[in-house]
């Protein structure tokens, strides 16, 4: 293939059009290129030169590419047409594609652009070789058939008359079928037979001559290794003086790769790509479909996943996903195949449940409160807040009946936060012991040190209670590092370093997400601070860093020593004491060494 080529840029973004030709150079293309932005400017320049291939940004504001796209086919040109995607326009490109776009390339596939300016090249080369020598058939058998050998495209002449069968079928036909071409001249019915059963009309029709040929076709026939190839076909047919359909040319084009991506950008459009469940749009028109009095009474359910940005600031968003796909999955198991089971948005999903009364959406409403209850797996458990209506008239507007189920759900979620919450705590305590180095009696012990060094600086009774709390919390930020870096044995790269000292932040998010935490948020994100202000995150200095975080610091730094880590063996009281007293005015407050030291002895 020659690399030289030409390319006709429908874009107005000066950084795609450099992108677009720098990938093409980088794969060994010589590119010469225009780009337009307007139809007028599309149109001269399509008359004025050929060109190899059209390259189209599905992002123009004032040209509408189905335009392009038909004053493309109004020049005449066989011009491969190249649409470059964004996510989330599956739809839009869908029907480009239908309208006669060739490909469509994701801009996350952006890599992909070569190879497919190429496969389009060559395709429509052979199309115009084909299209030439077709129009010379009659003239100069011998070269249409050298030429349809080394096709890709099945190629063949059918006649009803005056014996039915192949007169000529291409090589290609084994390739892209598995039959070889002795099947097809044995046996004249053998497409038939091989067609898909949900396309067998459209050949029946073709042999009956009962067909508008001046389209092309699109159908499915079955390989021999039982999979289904789809095609689109150009027909042209032969009559003779009186009108009868005397035999028919075709090219068959494997256009399967083609139909997958409109399946696959149709099913998007309709689904949820994280929870695989339906999406709102699909929602919000299974809505009008069951919301008629033959479906009464129809009942909705409306859920709430508990807690996602704690558990996405605690764990990393994989975990929540994680969590959201485990209850779409408890969904699933609790609906029925004419329910409609949609994830709403972020955190909420809805159930759409057609012939069900009230009773019967209670009793779906605890199975899956019973389900998550009991499910296992997830670094914490799975709550979710839930609520239910029904429409029972008829003339009822489903608009109230929605918010019944929503202020239903909400009314649940506020009796039940401070349980949700609670239990939320509870669990990311245990995974913060579990995750520890330090066994039970640290922890007892970094109670006590803490509160009688608080009663010596005589905090008031809520700056106590913030204390035992902080004592117990301050590192919950370390649920989110990965253990084989908090329990390394060996000292840490300066990559492993970067990211433990990123867990002040990561608690600071956690206990900001809990109305029973946020109290102490602040001291959270400060207890690695340092009196000389060389701690982390903020770089904080003496008296700017809470009392709390100081008291946590010093304690926490004590009991270090006193009972070791993974890669420190622990030292005796009095050396801890001596070294607590060396780092008095860098690492730690002096006021509160002297009253730890004096608690100490």
């Amino acid at each position: 293939m020659d690399k030289k080529i030409k390319v006709l840029v429908l874009s107005g973004s000066e950084d795609r059009i450099r992108s677009i030709i720098k990938i093409l150079d980088d794969y060994g293309f010589q590119t010469a290129y225009e780009t337009v932005v307007d139809p007028e400017s599309f149109s001269l320049l399509l008359a004025k030169s050929s060109w190899s291939v059209v390259i189209a940004e599905n992002s123009l504001h004032d040209f509408d590419l189905k335009d392009a796209i038909r004053l493309l086919k109004k020049s005449h040109q066989d011009i491969p047409f190249i649409i470059i995607s964004d996510t989330g326009n599956e739809e839009t490109v869908v029907n480009l594609l239908k309208a006669g776009a060739s490909d469509y390339i994701r801009k996350d596939d952006f890599i992909r652009l070569p190879a497919a300016v190429e496969n389009e090249i060559k395709n429509a080369g052979f199309r115009r070789k084909h299209k030439k020598a077709l129009g010379r058939l009659k003239e100069n058998e011998k070269r249409f058939r050298l030429l349809a050998e080394n096709a890709s495209d099945i190629i063949y002449i059918y006649r009803f008359r005056p014996k039915e069968g192949y007169e000529y079928i291409s090589p290609s036909v084994e390739k892209k079928l598995g039959y070889g071409t002795e099947r097809f001249y044995r046996d004249p019915d053998f497409a038939c037979k091989i067609v898909h059963k949900g396309d067998a009309k459209i050949l029946y029709e073709i042999k009956s001559g009962d067909f508008d040929f001046t389209a092309p076709v699109e159908f499915r026939l079955n390989h021999e290794n039982g999979s289904s190839i789809w095609f689109e076909e150009v027909l042209t047919p032969f009559y003779d003086k009186n009108g009868i359909l005397m035999a028919v040319q075709g090219i068959m084009r494997d256009i399967t790769r083609r139909k997958n991506a409109e399946e696959q950008l149709a099913y998007l459009s309709f689904h949820d790509s994280l929870t695989d469940l339906y999406n709102r749009a699909y929602f919000e028109e299974g809505l009008k479909r069951l919301n008629t009095p033959r479906q009464l009474p129809l009942s909705i359910i409306i859920a709430d996943v508990n807690a996602l940005k704690l558990i996405n600031d605690a764990f990393g968003h994989t975990e929540g996903d994680r969590l959201l796909k485990n209850f779409s999955k408890v969904l699933k198991r609790c609906c029925r195949a004419e329910d409609i089971v949609a994830r709403w948005g972020g955190d909420e999903f809805s159930m759409l449940i057609p012939r069900t009364n009230k009773k019967d959406a209670a009793e779906v409403l605890n199975r899956i409160k019973k389900i998550c209850a009991a499910s296992k797996g997830n670094k914490i458990p799975l709550s979710v807040s839930i609520g239910t209506a029904t429409k029972t008239d008829k003339g009822e507007n489903f608009k109230n009946v929605l918010k019944r189920a929503e202020d239903h759900m909400y009314r649940n979620k506020l009796l039940e936060t401070k349980s949700i919450v609670s239990t939320i705590i509870a669990s990311l305590e245990q995974t913060l012991f579990e995750k520890s180095e330090w066994k039970e009696s640290h922890f007892k012990s970094m109670l006590d040190i803490s509160v009688r060094l608080g009663e010596a600086c005589n905090l008031t009774d809520k700056k106590m209670d913030d204390l035992r709390m902080l004592s117990s919390l301050h590192d919950i930020g370390k649920v989110a590092i990965l253990d084989n870096i908090l329990n390394k044995k060996e000292s840490l790269t300066s990559r492993e370093w970067e990211i433990i000292k990123r867990h002040p932040e990561i608690g600071y998010r956690i206990a900001m997400s809990s109305h029973q935490l946020s109290n102490i948020a602040e001291y959270i994100l400060t207890a690695h601070e340092r009196w000389d202000g060389k701690g982390y995150p903020q770089g904080l200095k003496g008296v700017q860093i809470p009392l709390l975080s100081r008291i946590i610091a010093l304690v926490d730094a004590y009991l270090a020593m006193r009972e070791g880590r993974t890669y420190k063996k622990p030292v005796d009281k009095e050396t801890a004491i001596r070294e607590i007293k060396n780092c008095s005015g860098t690492q730690f407050d002096p006021s509160l060494v002297k009253k730890l030291v004096k608690i100490l002895k």
